[in-house]
């Protein structure tokens, strides 16, 4: 039985992980897959503060994992299938293991929308992405198109040009990104295509196509980055009292590392509060 239980070991479930074990509440941390959330995918983190040139999201990760071992956080690789809530208290299912707590906080995090390309779900983990993190390991100069013209198809672009690649953007509409992501990508060299509309893809040898009302694409590989939406565990009821919700499952476009973990100070605050009033 544990004090509160944190699922999602992104920025807010880590930040509510140290206040509450600062706080001497025990806990456990469950992540599914690799500790960071989007920090995974970040090019280069230039408003957290203390840095001022920046630092990359991969950097960033690792003084994580580091405060997460020197403080001795309990960290559990299982994913989570359910949160039920019997009695006064909650009980977390994963695959593997049922547990108990006075709390949960909900720090899953977003999951990448896709595309509706007819052919996509077909190629999807094979020769089609939504996060740079999970591209496989490729020789340098490859050509990969990216779906989506906002800061994050900006940033994959940038990011896979650095490391030698050749990037393309093509976005529906009109580039809506961060005016010095643009003005990166212009010194780059990166093209740029609007109000391009891809219909169809399919794999073509070693290569896909792309087939758009205009225009067709020829590349490697495909990255599509068309907004994300809330990831969430099969929940009960959203308003019962000590189930939480904190960083970006709940802020919408403000997917900001600073803010995801202010709400996980408040809210390991708010636990930490009701614990010691009522114990």
């Amino acid at each position: 039985m544990y004090d509160c239980i944190i699922i999602g070991a992104g920025p807010a479930g880590i930040a509510a992980a140290v206040q509450l074990k600062r706080a001497g509440l025990s806990l456990l941390l469950l992540e599914k897959g690799e500790v960071g959330g989007l920090l995974r995918n970040a090019n280069l983190v230039e408003n957290y503060l203390g840095f001022t040139g920046g630092i990359s999201g991969k950097d960033l990760i690792e003084l994580f994992k580091k405060q997460i071992a020197e403080q001795e956080i309990s960290l559990t690789k299982e994913e989570v299938i359910e949160v039920k809530k019997i009695g006064v208290n909650f009980v977390v299912e994963t695959k593997e293991n049922s547990y108990k707590s006075s709390n949960v906080i909900i720090a899953t995090g977003t999951k990448p929308k896709t595309a509706g390309i007819a052919g996509e779900e077909s190629l999807t983990n094979k020769k089609v992405f939504y996060e740079i993190a999970d591209l496989p390991t490729i020789e340098q100069g490859k050509d990969i198109l990216i779906i989506g013209g906002g800061d994050i198809g900006f940033d994959y672009a940038i990011q896979l040009k650095s490391l030698g690649h050749l990037p393309t953007i093509i976005t529906r509409g009109e580039v809506q990104c961060l005016s010095l992501l643009t003005t990166r990508a212009r010194e780059l060299d990166i093209p740029v295509f609007t109000n391009i509309t891809p219909r169809k893809m399919h794999e073509d040898g070693e290569s896909i196509t792309v087939q758009c009302d205009t225009d067709n694409f020829q590349t490697d590989y495909v990255l599509i980055a068309v907004g994300r939406e809330p990831r969430y565990p099969l929940l009960p009821m959203q308003n019962y009292l000590g189930l939480y919700q904190i960083g970006d499952v709940k802020n919408k476009h403000q997917r900001q590392v600073h803010i995801a973990m202010g709400d996980a100070l408040r809210i390991a605050m708010d636990i930490t509060s009701s614990i010691t009033h009522y114990s």
